[in-house]
């Protein structure tokens, strides 16, 4: 059996490149053949991603949601796709929460090595994968625009810096959604459509990530402030008590349309995406990737 590894030297604070020698002597307990591939940017990531496909039996990678997201674009368009191996080495790591991956390297590979794996659901908008959340609104910006140095020093007190500037300034974004034959119409702060237990590192959403084929769709509403404090509260509070006072509607869909007013920018996975109207849709299954075994009995799919 063969494998890659492959990281991205900026991640973090870019410890894993202290430990590759490690890594390397721990996967190859089990396989043959372990290949160490250091990315140059993130075009780099995606086109290796997608030579790995029939050519591998697993693409282990670290990095933070970001690369975990440009892994998923060079591997999603293939037929053949290798089991993904994942050690997290950014600064939030969402996606290794909803697979149960601690932070630890050591511990991670544990997971690899035990050989447990989930089939993950992928998400496509307008062309372009996901893994775990697109949205568009307050706070959104704030995981691309924040400088790579900064989140350095200050981990994840920088997104809170930079989301700031939103909160002295928040925005209303009116919106279309069109699934399954119905038609909602909203003006809000923040539209956020998710296959996550989090985002932005912040547990909110507790009975998400089901792997079941459908995204969880949340529209915060309007309120005090143009709904900021509607937005502070789900992310406080999460989403099952918000739902209840009805500061926000959710609802699950496995494709829609989400039309817009002017030319907002969505972010996805963290990263800049498409601007303006977006088709979203879901591929069931569609990643293989080694996860905890008791992730894997609570993400089973359905």
């Amino acid at each position: 059996m063969r494998a890659i590894f492959i990281y991205n030297p900026k991640s973090g604070k870019g410890k894993v490149n202290k430990k590759l020698n490690f890594i390397k002597e721990t996967l190859e307990a089990k396989y043959q053949e372990v290949v160490i591939y250091k990315t140059k940017s993130q075009e780099d990531t995606i086109q290796t991603a997608k030579e790995t496909c029939g050519k591998y039996d697993a693409l282990i990678f670290s990095g933070g949601d970001g690369t975990f997201n440009d892994i998923t674009c060079g591997v999603s368009t293939e037929q053949v796709r290798p089991v993904l191996g994942y050690i997290p080495s950014g600064t939030v790591n969402d996606i290794a929460r909803n697979l149960g991956i601690p932070k630890n390297v050591k511990k991670a590979l544990k997971i690899i090595l035990d050989g447990n794996t989930i089939n993950h659901d992928v998400g496509v908008v307008n062309g372009m994968h996901f893994m775990y959340v697109v949205g568009t609104g307050s706070f959104t910006r704030a995981s691309y625009q924040t400088k790579h140095d900064v989140k350095k020093v200050f981990g994840k007190l920088a997104y809170v810096f930079d989301g700031f500037k939103d909160f002295l300034k928040p925005t209303i974004s009116k919106v279309k959604l069109t699934f399954d034959n119905q038609v909602i119409e909203a003006e809000t702060p923040l539209i956020l459509v998710v296959n996550s237990i989090s985002v932005a590192g912040i547990s909110f959403n507790k009975n998400g990530h089901l792997n079941d084929g459908k995204f969880d769709i949340v529209i915060v509403r309007k309120g005090f402030h143009k709904g900021m404090f509607n937005v502070l509260r789900l992310f406080l509070f999460g989403l099952k008590r918000q739902r209840r006072k009805k500061s926000v509607d959710v609802f699950r869909a496995s494709s829609l349309t989400i039309q817009t007013e002017g030319n907002p920018c969505w972010t996805v996975d963290g990263e800049e995406g498409p601007k303006g109207t977006v088709q979203i849709k879901n591929l069931h299954n569609h990643l293989e990737i080694f996860a905890s075994l008791k992730k894997n009995k609570k993400t089973k799919s359905k």
